[in-house]
C-alpha cells in the first residue's frame, strides 16, 4: 500500500492537519519543535497505535484535548513476488483514536476492529532515527526487537501467536521459581510449554536471520561503494570500514545442538536459586563482530550509523522479496550522516521501491536528486502548520 492522505488531530502540536497527494518520496522540513517529527510519529501510530518516541500516549495528545486521532487513506498497488504480479491489498483506510484514559479505537475501511492485535502487520513501518543507532550499542533487547520485527511480518511464521504463549509460560515459571521449595513435577507443565514454543520461535528467528545476513552483506557493500562515489573520493572502499560478520545467539549455550527442554532440566537448580529462568529465547541476541570483537565497541560513530542503516535496509529487502513492502520513516538523517552517506542510503531506498517520509531542519538537507526522478513532494512545517511546497 501507498499512503495517499493523512488526517491528524490533537497530535502534539499538530492540532488539525490534512495532508494529501503523498508521493514515493516525501520530504518534510522545519525548525526543531515545529512538528515535523510528529508527522512521522502519526504514521507510526497509524501502523502500531503508538508513537516510536513514547509508549505513554497521554504525553502525545495535545495538552488541551482528551484524545488524538490519525486517519490514513491508501492507494492499493500490486507487487511482484517471485516474478509474478500479486493482487493489490484491499485496505483503503485505517483510523486510530487514543484517549487520555488509554482507550484505543481502530477502524479499517470504516469497520471497528475487535482488538488492536488485528491491525498487526497491516502497515509495516521501518524507522531510522537517532534512537535506531542503539541497535549496535544498546542492550540485547533492542536487537531482539529488531529481529522480531522482521520475523513477525513474515507470513506463516506464526510468531504473533507463539511469542505471547512463550511469555505467558515464562511468567508462570518465574513466579513458581520465586516461591522456592518446588520440585520438577511442579515446573513440568510450564517447561513443556516453553520447550514447544521455544523451538518454533528460534526456528522462525533463525530463518529470518539467515536471510537477513545475506541481504546485509550485499546492502552494506553497496552502501560503502556508493558512499565513496557520492563523496567524490576514489572508487576504492576505505580500509577504515572493516569486514563484518553477523552471528545469531538463540538464548542458551549451544542452542544449535541442545534442545531447550534439556537446558531447562539441567539449569533447574540454578534457576531456582536465581529466582528466574536464566536462559531461553527471551535472551536471544544478534552479535555483529569485527573479527572477534563486537562492532559497537570498536567502530566509530559514523561507521556504526552506516551499519545500522544497512541493517534496516537489508531487513526491508528481505520482506520485500516476500511481497511485503515497508514504509520508511526517516528522522533528520542529515544530522547523523554526511551527505555522501545520506545519498547512498537514499539510493538504496530508490532501489527498494518503498514509500519514504524523511525530515530535516533545512530544505537543502534533503536533495531532489537523491530520489533519482522518483515522484517527490515537499512540505514545510512551522508551529504545527504544515504547508505543501511542491
Amino acid at each position: 500500500m501507498r499512503i495517499r492522505k493523512l488526517n491528524i488531530h490533537s497530535f502534539r502540536n499538530l492540532k488539525s492537519t490534512s495532508l494529501i497527494d503523498f508521493q514515493d518520496f516525501n520530504f518534510i522540513h522545519g525548525l526543531n519543535g515545529s512538528g515535523k517529527t510528529s508527522i512521522l510519529e502519526a504514521i507510526h501510530t497509524l501502523a502500531l497505535t503508538r508513537s516510536f518516541r513514547s509508549r505513554k500516549m497521554q504525553t502525545v495528545i495535545s495538552f488541551d484535548q482528551d484524545a488524538l486521532t490519525v486517519r490514513g487513506e491508501f492507494d492499493a498497488i500490486g507487487r511482484k513476488r517471485n516474478g509474478a504480479q500479486q493482487p493489490p491489498e484491499d485496505i483503503s483506510s485505517i483510523g486510530v483514536r487514543r484517549s487520555r484514559q488509554d482507550l484505543v479505537l481502530v477502524k479499517v475501511n470504516g469497520e471497528k476492529l475487535g482488538s488492536v492485535g488485528q491491525l498487526a502487520g497491516v502497515l509495516p513501518v521501518q524507522v531510522i532515527n537517532p534512537a535506531s543507532f542503539e541497535l549496535l550499542e544498546g542492550s540485547p533487547g533492542v536487537r531482539r526487537q529488531f529481529l522480531d520485527w522482521g520475523v513477525f511480518h513474515v507470513k506463516h511464521s506464526g510468531f504473533y501467536e507463539l511469542w505471547p504463549r512463550y511469555r505467558k509460560a515464562l511468567q508462570q515459571r518465574n513466579s513458581l521459581l520465586r516461591r522456592g521449595n518446588i520440585d520438577a513435577a511442579t515446573l513440568a507443565p510450564w517447561d513443556a510449554e516453553l520447550s514447544a514454543t521455544a523451538a518454533l520461535i528460534t526456528a522462525a528467528r533463525l530463518r529470518h536471520f539467515d536471510e537477513l545476513a545475506i541481504a546485509f552483506d550485499s546492502v552494506y557493500r553497496q552502501l560503502l561503494r556508493n558512499s565513496v562515489v557520492f563523496s567524490g573520493l576514489d572508487d576504492l572502499v576505505p580500509d577504515s570500514m572493516p569486514a563484518l560478520s553477523l552471528e545469531f545467539f538463540g538464548g542458551w549455550k549451544d542452542f544449535d545442538e541442545r534442545g531447550y527442554a534439556e537446558v531447562l532440566k539441567d539449569d533447574a537448580a540454578q534457576d531456582l536459586r536465581a529466582g528466574f529462568t536464566r536462559s531461553g529465547p527471551h535472551r536471544a541476541d544478534i552479535d555483529l563482530k569485527c573479527g572477534k570483537l563486537r562492532a559497537g565497541e570498536v567502530l566509530s560513530r559514523g561507521q556504526i550509523k552506516t551499519i545500522v542503516c544497512a541493517l534496516k535496509l537489508a531487513q526491508s529487502k528481505v520482506l520485500l522479496d516476500q511481497g511485503i513492502p515497508t514504509v520508511f520513516l526517516i528522522d533528520d538523517l542529515a544530522a547523523e550522516l554526511d551527505e555522501g552517506r545520506c545519498r547512498a542510503v537514499f539510493s538504496e531506498l530508490v532501489d527498494l521501491d518503498v514509500q519514504v517520509f524523511a525530515t530535516a531542519v533545512k530544505e537543502s538537507d534533503l536533495h531532489n536528486d537523491w530520489c533519482r526522478n522518483k515522484p517527490l513532494k515537499r512540505f514545510h512545517v512551522e508551529h504545527g502548520i504544515v504547508t505543501p511546497l511542491m
